[in-house]
């Protein structure tokens, strides 16, 4: 048996859009602040007025976990967990599975990922998300929110 996202009101809107593999955030029309998962209202000026607005599926490894626990029979063992500092804004981390091995030894706090989407079977149409090691930007380092150049 297949693991399915569990749907509820507040996140119906963002897996509809993970199944159509679109990555989208709310975002705060009065105070700009992105916001995941989607709520009511927004944590950093209280407004509730929002939209949802497309992401860029970019980031990097914030943290991962190697899980050796089975949670249904398809799943194979051992799988990795990483936890994504999206591009979006610096607070704003996202898990997802990661679409490699799990002794890859790219590997690493820092690493540049991004977004893909993995279809589930059955209906109504849902779609988890992964995240795969980008390829190296010509042109050398990337600043971003963990690394200060000096």
């Amino acid at each position: 048996m297949t693991v399915r996202p569990n749907v509820d009101r507040d996140s119906a809107v963002w897996w509809a859009r993970i199944a159509a593999h679109e990555l989208v955030f709310q975002r705060c029309v009065d105070c700009a602040r992105w916001r995941w998962p989607d709520r009511a209202m927004c944590n950093a000026c209280g407004s509730f007025a929002w939209r949802h607005e497309p992401a860029s599926g970019n980031g990097e490894i914030a943290s991962w976990i190697v899980n050796h626990h089975r949670f249904s029979a398809d799943s194979p063992v051992p799988y990795v967990v990483l936890t994504v500092r999206v591009d979006e804004q610096p607070d704003l981390l996202l898990p997802g599975a990661f679409d490699g091995a799990h002794d890859d030894p790219r590997l690493a706090i820092g690493a540049r990922v991004t977004v893909g989407f993995r279809d589930l079977p059955g209906e109504p149409a849902a779609a988890l998300l992964t995240w795969s090691v980008a390829a190296p930007q010509a042109g050398g380092p990337r600043q971003n929110s963990s690394t200060r150049l000096i």
